[in-house]
């Protein structure tokens, strides 16, 4: 067997890994369908990318067609769902993960961390702050914070500030900060 007769074994199954994703979709996601069709072509482009790097050795592509064309859909359900997450991070399109919509086993795999009522303390210590910087310092820095979520050449490509300026202003505010408040964070 060589890959390609392997990826037009894995094209046969194309309906359903084209569920899968469906309802990865529409049950955990909540986009309604939208993007299920893309998230099917990027797991193909994935599983061509995978076999492109094996060997071409017969027992080693009949080990990966094991792996994904024998009804073990709980790994191209993983593999989808890493597309989606990652499709959204790039998007910028938070969504709410629906816990209701998880079973059993899903449930008691989800790690629950208890609030800490320091660290909201801090973040108001901070804010009250960075207040008290130089204007530039001030804006800039609230700007790398809340607008553009640490990415310091989208800042700069958006605002025509240097990037040096902005990686400059930014790790002087930092090294404030944590000079600042090293105590009260690690008490």
């Amino acid at each position: 067997m060589d890959k390609k007769k392997a990826m037009l074994m894995l094209y046969e199954k194309y309906d359903l890994i084209k569920n899968i994703v469906y309802k990865l979709d529409t049950q955990y996601f909540k986009l309604k369908g939208k993007f299920y069709e893309d998230i099917t072509h990027d797991v193909f482009l994935k599983l061509q990318d995978e076999i492109d790097k094996l060997e071409n050795q017969p027992h080693l592509i009949l080990k990966f067609l094991d792996k994904y064309y024998n009804s073990q859909t709980y790994i191209i359900y993983n593999k989808a769902k890493q597309i989606f997450i990652d499709f959204l991070r790039r998007e910028k399109k938070y969504v709410r993960f629906d816990k209701q919509k998880l079973n059993r086993r899903e449930k008691e795999n989800l790690i629950f961390y208890p609030e800490n009522k320091s660290d909201n303390n801090i973040q108001k210590k901070v804010d009250a702050y960075i207040k008290t910087f130089y204007w530039f310092d001030q804006k800039l820095f609230d700007l790398y914070r809340y607008e553009f979520k640490l990415h310091k050449t989208e800042m700069s490509k958006k605002t025509k500030i240097s990037y040096a300026t902005i990686f400059r202003t930014v790790k002087r505010c930092k090294i404030k900060i944590k000079d600042k408040f090293k105590e009260d964070y690690y008490e």
